[in-house]
C-alpha cells in the first residue's frame, strides 16, 4: 500500500481528534472533583459484566435490539485489532504480504501462531457478518417500526452506514487478495479480464471473505485489485472519519461508555450523595457545580431512550425525559467549552457562568422527577440522573428559595412538629392509645427492635390501620419491639429529595444521636422511604442499624412458622401487587411481598404488565407526594388504570390487553378507560396507598380496594395464643433478598 497516503490520513485525522478531545476533556477537568477510585475490584467486576459483557443490553424488555447491538459491539471489539493490522499494512509492504498470504514462508516457523491467526480471522468474519445483520435490523427498526423511545435522526443512519461500510470494505480487501492468489496459481497475465478456471472453494478461517472473493472472481484480478485497494483506503478513511465524528454526537459513548460503567456508584441507587454543608456545598447552580462524573454521564448518553419506556413523567406528558435532559446539558457544555474552562463567555468577555436552570433547563423539568429510579435501572451505561436533579433542587431551595409553593408548609411542618403535615407532636402516638405499647427506654426492655412507625403510620388515618395491623402480627409472633411514642420524628426523606438538605441533615443527625444513645440496633419500618433512608443514608451520620421492612419481617415470620394464616379469602377475589419504587427498584425487595401474598389461603395473585424491576411509579416519590401535578395526566391515574385492566383481564381473558412487546407506544396499559375490573391492589407503602386511593376515587373505580399487605395478613391471621402476655422470642434477622 502507500505509506504516504496512510500517514497523511492518520496525521490529519488524529490532529483533528486531539483538538476536539482536548475541549471535551478540559470541560471535565473544570468540573467539580469527586473520588470514584474506591472499591476497584468491585468496579472491575462491574466493567466485565456490564461493560465488556453488555449484560444490561439484553434486559428482558429490550432483548432483541440489545442482542443485535451486541453483534455490532462485538464486531467493533474484534475488528479493533484488524484495524491496527490494516494501518500497519499501509506502512509496510512486508506486513501486507505476510498478513494477507497465509502460505507466506514467514508462517512456516510458527505453526501455532498461524493457527491462532486463522482462528482470529474466523472470529473476525463471523462478527463482521453478524454486525451487518445488526445494521440491517436497526435500519429496518428505525425506518419501519419507529419505536417511541428512538429519536429519528440523520446521524443514526450515517453511523449505520459507517458500520456497514467497515464490514463490506473489510470483505472486499480480503476477497481481492484471494482473487490475486487464485490468479497467481493459475498463472494468468495481469491484464487478463477473466480467470478461466473454476473458483477455489471457501476456506474455513475466512468463510465470508472467501465468499466475497468468489463473487469478485469473474471481474478478473485487475478489477479485483482496484476494488481491494479502494476497499482498503475507504476502510481506513471511514475509521478515521468515524473517530472524529464520535465526540460530536451520541456515539461519543463508544469512547466514554466503558469508563462510565467502571466509575459507576458502588452503593444502592436509593442513596444520594451527601454534601458538606459546612463547606457551603449547597447544590448545583452552574455546570461547574456538577461533578466530572456527571459530565462523563452526559458524554455517555446513547440516546437509546430506554430511560423513557417506564418513566412516569414521560409516559404522562410531563416536561422531563432524562434523555432530553442529558442532551440539553451536553450540548450546552459543548457549545460553551471555553466559558466552562476559562470563564470567557460567548462574546469573548470574562463573565460568570449562568445558572443551569434558565440557561440549559427549565425549573419545571427539574421539579418533575419522582426519583423512581427507572432511568438508572434501564441505562446500559449507568448514567446517574436522579442525584444530578436533586443537586439542582438543593440550590433552588437552600440558596434561591425558589420551589413549588405547596412544599413550604411541608418544610415548616417538619421543622416545627417533626412531620410533613405539621400536626402536633403530642398527637404522634394517639393511633396506639389503647394498645399499651412499650416505649423504648421504659422499664421492660431491652427490646430487639425499634418499630419506627413513621409519619404516615402515626398521622394518616388509612396508615394508622396498617400500624395497628402490624402490631397485631408482631405480638402474635412474639417479636420483642418498642416504639418511640411521642419522641419519634420524621426521618427526613422527603426534605432531602425536595432539596432541603439542611433540614434533612438536621433530622437525620438528631435521630441518629438519639437512637445511638438509647442503644438501638435494629429497626422495623412500614414505609419504604423510611426503610431506604435509615438503611442506606443514616450510616453516613453514624446510624448503623439492621433495618428490615415489614414485608420482609412478615415473610420471615411465616417461613419460621411463628405466625399462621388460615382465614380463607373470597376465592373469587383477584389481587394484584404494586411495587413501591423505594422498596423494589432502589433496594431489590421484590420476592418477600409476593411470597407473603401467596401464603394467604384462597388468594389469587395476578401480576401487572409493569411489575418488579419494570414497575410503574405511583407518582409520590422524590417529594412529589406533597406537590400538585399541573401538567399532563396524573401518574397515579395511569397506574390505577393498569390495575383495573389487570383485574378485568384476570376476570375475562378476552379483555384486550396491550402487547408489552409493542415498542411504538409504551405505557398503553395505563390508557385503559373502561370501567370494570374489581378486586384488590396490594401495596406496601403509605405513599402508594394514598396515591392509588386518590386515583381510584378520581376515576370512579370504587370496585377496587387498596390494601396494605399487612392488613391482608392481619385479617387472615390465626391466633395461636389464648390470652396472657406474649413473651419475646428469638431474634428475627433481616435477611437480604
Amino acid at each position: 500500500m502507500s505509506p504516504i497516503i496512510t500517514g497523511l490520513l492518520l496525521a490529519g485525522a488524529l490532529s483533528l481528534f486531539i483538538i476536539t478531545m482536548s475541549g471535551r476533556a478540559g470541560v471535565l477537568l473544570a468540573m467539580k472533583k469527586e473520588n470514584r477510585l474506591d472499591r476497584i475490584p468491585y468496579r472491575a467486576v462491574q466493567l466485565l459484566r456490564f461493560g465488556l459483557g453488555q449484560q444490561r443490553m439484553v434486559d428482558p424488555e429490550e432483548f432483541t435490539p440489545g442482542l443485535f447491538h451486541i453483534f455490532i459491539y462485538a464486531a467493533f471489539m474484534v475488528l479493533a485489532l484488524r484495524t491496527v493490522m490494516m494501518f500497519v499494512m499501509g506502512f509496510s509492504s512486508t506486513a501486507l504480504e505476510v498478513l494477507t498470504d497465509l502460505s507466506h514462508p514467514a508462517w512456516d516457523a510458527a505453526p501455532p501462531l498461524l493457527f491462532a491467526y486463522k482462528l482470529y480471522l474466523l472470529l473476525k468474519d463471523v462478527v463482521a457478518g453478524l454486525a451487518l445483520l445488526g445494521v440491517a435490523y436497526f435500519v429496518w427498526t428505525r425506518w419501519k417500526v419507529k419505536p417511541d423511545r428512538m429519536s429519528q435522526s440523520w446521524e443514526a443512519y450515517l453511523i449505520l452506514g459507517f458500520i456497514a461500510g467497515l464490514m463490506v470494505t473489510e470483505f472486499m480487501f480480503g476477497g481481492s487478495h484471494m482473487v490475486a492468489a487464485h490468479a497467481a496459481a493459475q498463472q494468468v497475465p495481469v491484464g487478463a479480464t477473466q480467470v478461466p478456471s473454476t473458483p477455489s472453494a471457501l476456506v474455513w478461517w475466512e468463510p465470508l471473505t472467501s465468499l466475497t472473493g468468489l463473487l469478485m472472481m469473474p471481474l478478473g484480478p485487475t478489477v479485483a485489485h482496484v476494488l481491494g485497494v479502494a476497499g482498503f483506503f475507504i476502510h481506513l478513511a471511514i475509521i478515521l472519519a468515524f473517530l472524529n465524528f464520535l465526540p460530536l454526537g451520541k456515539h461519543f459513548h463508544i469512547i466514554t461508555g466503558l469508563p462510565n460503567v467502571f466509575f459507576q456508584r458502588t452503593h444502592s441507587t436509593g442513596k444520594l450523595p451527601t454534601p458538606n454543608l459546612e463547606k457551603e456545598e449547597f447544590g448545583a447552580a452552574t455546570v461547574k457545580d456538577l461533578t466530572w462524573k456527571n459530565g462523563l454521564d452526559l458524554y455517555s448518553c446513547t440516546e437509546c431512550g430506554r430511560c423513557q419506556t417506564h418513566c412516569p413523567t414521560y409516559i404522562t406528558g410531563k416536561p422531563l425525559t432524562h434523555k432530553a435532559v442529558n442532551q440539553d446539558l451536553k450540548h450546552w457544555l459543548w457549545d460553551n467549552e471555553r466559558w466552562v474552562e476559562e470563564g470567557y463567555g460567548p462574546n469573548g468577555i470574562k463573565e460568570p457562568l449562568p445558572e443551569i436552570i434558565g440557561s440549559a433547563l427549565k425549573a419545571e423539568t427539574v421539579w418533575a422527577c419522582t426519583s423512581c429510579g427507572w432511568c438508572e435501572q434501564a441505562c446500559p451505561v449507568f448514567i446517574e440522573n436522579v442525584p444530578r436533579l436533586i443537586d439542582m433542587r438543593r440550590y433552588q431551595v437552600q440558596v434561591k428559595a425558589e420551589f413549588p409553593a405547596e412544599i413550604q408548609r411541608v418544610f415548616e411542618g417538619m421543622e416545627r412538629q417533626g412531620n410533613p403535615w405539621g400536626i402536633g407532636q403530642d398527637q404522634r402516638d394517639e393511633w396506639a392509645s389503647d394498645l399499651a405499647l412499650p416505649t423504648w427506654g421504659d422499664e421492660g426492655g431491652p427490646y430487639e427492635y425499634l418499630f419506627f412507625v413513621g409519619c404516615a403510620g402515626s398521622y394518616d388515618d388509612k396508615q394508622k390501620k396498617v400500624s395497628r395491623a402490624l402490631v397485631k402480627i408482631l405480638r402474635e409472633a412474639g417479636v420483642s419491639f418498642a416504639t418511640l411514642s411521642k419522641q419519634e420524628m420524621c426521618n427526613g426523606d422527603s426534605a432531602r429529595r425536595m432539596g432541603n438538605e439542611y433540614l434533612y441533615q438536621t433530622l437525620a443527625k438528631t435521630n441518629v444521636e438519639s437512637w445511638n444513645s438509647m442503644g438501638v440496633k435494629a429497626v422495623i419500618t412500614q414505609c419504604p422511604h423510611c426503610f431506604n433512608t435509615i438503611k442506606n443514608e443514616y450510616p453516613e451520620f453514624g446510624g448503623e442499624y439492621r433495618v428490615i421492612n415489614h414485608t420482609q419481617l412478615i415473610n420471615e415470620l411465616l417461613n419460621e412458622k411463628r405466625i399462621k394464616l388460615s382465614s380463607v379469602m373470597n376465592t373469587s377475589t383477584k389481587l394484584t401487587y404494586h411495587d413501591p419504587c423505594y422498596l423494589g427498584r432502589h433496594n431489590g425487595v421484590y420476592d418477600a411481598p409476593r411470597e407473603v401474598l401467596k401464603s394467604i389461603p384462597g388468594l389469587e395473585v395476578v401480576e401487572m404488565q409493569r411489575s418488579k424491576r419494570e414497575g410503574f411509579c405511583c407518582g409520590a416519590g422524590g417529594g412529589r407526594m406533597w406537590m400538585e401535578e399541573h401538567i399532563g395526566t396524573r401518574i397515579n391515574h395511569n397506574r390505577i388504570n393498569e390495575v383495573a385492566l389487570t383485574l378485568k383481564h384476570a376476570e375475562d381473558p378476552n379483555t384486550p390487553y396491550p402487547d408489552a412487546a409493542d415498542k411504538k407506544k409504551p405505557g398503553m396499559v395505563g390508557d385503559y378507560k373502561e370501567q370494570g375490573g374489581s378486586g384488590i391492589v396490594a401495596v406496601a407503602c403509605p405513599f402508594c396507598s394514598t396515591m392509588l386511593n386518590d386515583a381510584k376515587n378520581d376515576t370512579g373505580r370504587e370496585q377496587i380496594q387498596v390494601k396494605d399487605i399487612t392488613e391482608l395478613v392481619a385479617d387472615a391471621l390465626e391466633p395461636q395464643h389464648k390470652g396472657g402476655t406474649v413473651s419475646p422470642s428469638p431474634v428475627v434477622s433481616a435477611k437480604p433478598e
